[in-house]
């Protein structure tokens, strides 16, 4: 290991590295146009505990108890090729630029591959934005170490970040309303009988929402047919309470966008007021019904004064086209398979369905 970083530790992180985490967290910002911190404010574990059953934080410490680098493993119950399992994703990967970014990753890919020899999960995703090159390039690189896993990919996930700028009007007579505990079986039921057409669809259950962080059952937001079915499930989630987004600087184009749309877009260094928009199913894909369904909750976004509503689709997806009637931002990233196997053997693991990824738990 570097010898101005001396012994390098890998642990399973606990309760007890919160501050270390967060100042970890704090220290790397990411993006090329938008220079971004994904701040986890009061607490890193809060956040995991949203994501899944279970959450194992793997840390390098060094020798003074500072941590220089992260990544999470996260298992959730999830639709893999429309059939109940457990799926595996990879996450919070951070790595201070002061380490040795190639041998840290190696060394901390060793640590996690032991992780998944409980086997508990039928295969492992991870994200990486489009701009972040320094990753892609050291996970992609044909020379990499043996100990990193290969990425199969998977597509593109278009998020978009919505600005509320304009008004909408309503076009539809849809029954459309906000969520209540007396439909919440209905929900959980819709989601789950129409979320498992997509591959990676979360298995969610009425516990789950009941007991979930800062969400509350009239953030659902509920389509019904003239027959009083259900026809669409999605969902508004403030996150402030323990995951930020402080926009540290903008860069290139942006920097110039930022000029001549002042206050429509947020300052710098400030956390931007963002609204998650999640738990998303329609039937048969329908995107009037999902249009209008973004309609009826952007009037309250609007209201409410949110820089953005922050959602987001594989690009594959014909929910995507809802989208174009709104003024938004789009932020890309790649979806990979994460195995220890070949191409073709992660290819024959998936069948064709849409993939699916909640953005509010990334």
């Amino acid at each position: 290991m570097d010898s101005k970083l001396g012994k390098v530790n890998y642990r399973l992180a606990d309760f007890e590295d919160n501050e270390k985490l967060l100042h970890l967290v704090d220290s790397i910002s990411m993006g090329e146009t938008f220079e971004l911190i994904f701040k986890r404010d009061p607490n890193f574990f809060y956040a995991c505990e949203t994501q899944g059953f279970q959450c194992q934080t793997a840390i390098a410490e060094l020798e003074d108890n500072t941590i220089c680098a992260s990544c999470s493993r996260i298992l959730k119950r999830a639709y893999i090729n429309g059939n109940p399992s457990v799926l595996g994703t990879i996450s919070d990967l951070r790595i201070v630029q002061s380490a040795k970014q190639m041998r840290i990753l190696s060394n901390g890919s060793e640590f996690i591959k032991k992780l998944r020899e409980d086997n508990k999960a039928y295969i492992h995703l991870a994200t990486i934005t489009n701009d972040n090159k320094n990753a892609k390039i050291a996970l992609t690189w044909k020379n990499k170490s043996s100990t990193i896993p290969n990425l199969y990919d998977l597509g593109v996930i278009n998020t978009y970040f919505v600005i509320p700028v304009f008004k909408k009007r309503q076009k539809s007579n849809l029954n459309i309303k906000y969520g209540s505990l007396e439909i919440l079986d209905d929900i959980v039921s819709f989601l789950n009988k129409e979320g498992c057409r997509k591959q990676f669809y979360p298995i969610y259950t009425k516990e789950y929402f009941l007991s979930l962080r800062d969400f509350r059952i009239d953030d659902f937001c509920v389509a019904h047919n003239a027959e009083n079915q259900i026809i669409g499930v999605t969902a508004k989630w403030e996150q402030s309470n323990f995951k930020q987004i402080f926009l540290k600087k903008y860069h290139g184009k942006m920097k110039w966008a930022k000029k001549i749309f002042g206050s429509l877009l947020p300052k710098e260094c400030e956390n931007i007021k963002h609204i998650y928009f999640s738990f998303t199913a329609i039937q048969n894909d329908d995107i009037e019904v999902f249009k209008n369904m973004l309609r009826y909750m952007y009037s309250d976004v609007r209201k409410q004064k949110y820089n953005y509503f922050v959602l987001g689709f594989h690009e594959n997806d014909p929910l995507n086209k809802a989208l174009q009637s709104f003024y938004a931002i789009t932020y890309k990233s790649h979806l990979y398979a994460v195995e220890y196997k070949s191409d073709d053997e992660i290819k024959a693991m998936l069948d064709q369905r849409i993939p699916y990824v909640e953005i509010a738990n990334l």
